[in-house]
């Protein structure tokens, strides 16, 4: 559990787009970037902060938020 998170409320997440970039946010704190195509990350979520991993399920219909292991979304 992170400091500030609540385990009666879950944390909020947004998708940010800014021009040619797209974030999570977590909380207002911005966890990870897209990864751009064309490069070694394409498809794949850039963490920008330690500890949280973002991906998308099997049929990339749903996107998942871990920190340390644990899903928060």
């Amino acid at each position: 559990m992170t400091e500030g998170f609540e385990e009666e409320t879950p944390p909020t997440l947004t998708m940010l787009s800014e021009g040619k970039d797209t974030f999570v946010v977590v909380d207002g704190v911005t966890i990870a970037k897209r990864g751009h195509p064309g490069t070694t990350q394409a498809g794949t979520w850039i963490s920008l902060e330690p500890g949280w991993t973002v991906g998308f399920n099997e049929d990339q219909s749903q996107l998942w938020v871990r920190y340390d292991g644990v899903q928060v979304h």
